[in-house]
């Protein structure tokens, strides 16, 4: 049976892992591209902000044609952007949190571990 304390503090510490790696995976991005990372986030924001300035022109009275051209900002987006940051969110991150796993759990267990009884022969 596994210790109580091992199974609590490795997936904490996979969770607190990827919170890390996407915040620094974006700050990351940011820094290169100077953009906002395409985390599914912004993507969620873009679209609503879309329908948005679809809705608003529509109460405006302008025409259906003008209404069309309002398009999401991320479907302008290259593919190549999209697989890079799918490679660095996914493999990079998957990467960072085994690693804070296994980390965790031989932290845990060597704190934990009991000592041998002493040989008094």
């Amino acid at each position: 049976m596994a210790n109580p304390l091992v199974s609590i503090a490795v997936p904490v510490a996979g969770i607190v892992a990827a919170q890390i790696g996407n915040r620094a995976a974006a700050a990351g991005w940011g820094a290169v591209f100077g953009e906002d990372a395409p985390t599914v986030k912004a993507q969620k924001a873009a679209q609503k902000d879309a329908a948005q300035r679809r809705k608003q022109a529509k109460k405006d009275g302008r025409s259906k044609a003008e209404i069309d051209q309002i398009k999401d900002p991320e479907d302008d987006e290259p593919i190549w952007k999209m697989l890079l940051w799918a490679t660095v969110s996914g493999v990079i991150l998957q990467g960072l949190r085994m690693g804070a796993k296994r980390g965790a759990k031989k932290g845990t267990e060597r704190l934990t571990m009991r000592r041998p009884r002493p040989n008094r022969g």
